[in-house]
C-alpha cells in the first residue's frame, strides 16, 4: 500500500511541476510588443494616417490608411516605411503596393518588418520600389583578382584545418 501512495504522490508532483514549468515558459516566450509613437509621415497628398505601430526587439508592424484626396486615379503607388534605431541609424525599408487608387478612396495598409531594435519609422508614398544598397565586400575586387585570391584563401583554410 505504501508503494501505491508514493507513486500517486510523485505522479501528482509531476503534474504540478509540469503545469508550473509550462506556465512560466509560456510567459517567458510571449511576445512583448511595445507601441512605437515615434513616427513621421512625409507628404500631404494622398493623406496617410497611422492607426497602430508596435514592435518587439526583433520584428514589428505598422497599420494605417491612405486616402486619395486628389481628383485623379492613381494607377500605382507604394507605401514605404524607412526604419531607424534609437541612434537614428537607418536599418532598412519595407513596401506595400497600392494599385488603381480612385479619388476619395481609402485603402488600409499593414506592413510587417523584421529589423532589430526599431525606434523610429518614416512613412511616405513613392512611385517605385527600390532595393536597399547593401555594401558588397567583393564589389571592390576585380574579377581577375578574385579568381586568384579565392583558391589561395581556400588552400590556406584547408592547410590550417587539416592535420
Amino acid at each position: 500500500m505504501g508503494t501505491l501512495k508514493k507513486f500517486w504522490k510523485y505522479f501528482l508532483l509531476f503534474i504540478v511541476m509540469f503545469v508550473i514549468i509550462g506556465g512560466l515558459t509560456s510567459l517567458a516566450m510571449r511576445e512583448n510588443f511595445k507601441e512605437i509613437a515615434n513616427y513621421k509621415i512625409i507628404g500631404t497628398s494622398p493623406i496617410i494616417t497611422v492607426t497602430k505601430s508596435e514592435a518587439t526587439n526583433t520584428h514589428g508592424y505598422i497599420k494605417g490608411t491612405v486616402t486619395n484626396n486628389t481628383e485623379n486615379i492613381i494607377p500605382l503607388k507604394y507605401v514605404k516605411i524607412n526604419l531607424y534605431d534609437k541612434d537614428e541609424i537607418y536599418l532598412g525599408s519595407e513596401y506595400q503596393e497600392i494599385k488603381n487608387f480612385y479619388p476619395k478612396e481609402t485603402i488600409n495598409f499593414n506592413i510587417n518588418y523584421r529589423y532589430n531594435n526599431v525606434d523610429k519609422i518614416v512613412v511616405g508614398l513613392t512611385d517605385e520600389k527600390t532595393k536597399d544598397e547593401i555594401y558588397n565586400f567583393f564589389s571592390d575586387i576585380e574579377d581577375d583578382e578574385l579568381a586568384i585570391a579565392l583558391p589561395i584563401a581556400g588552400l590556406l583554410v584547408l592547410y590550417t584545418v587539416l592535420p
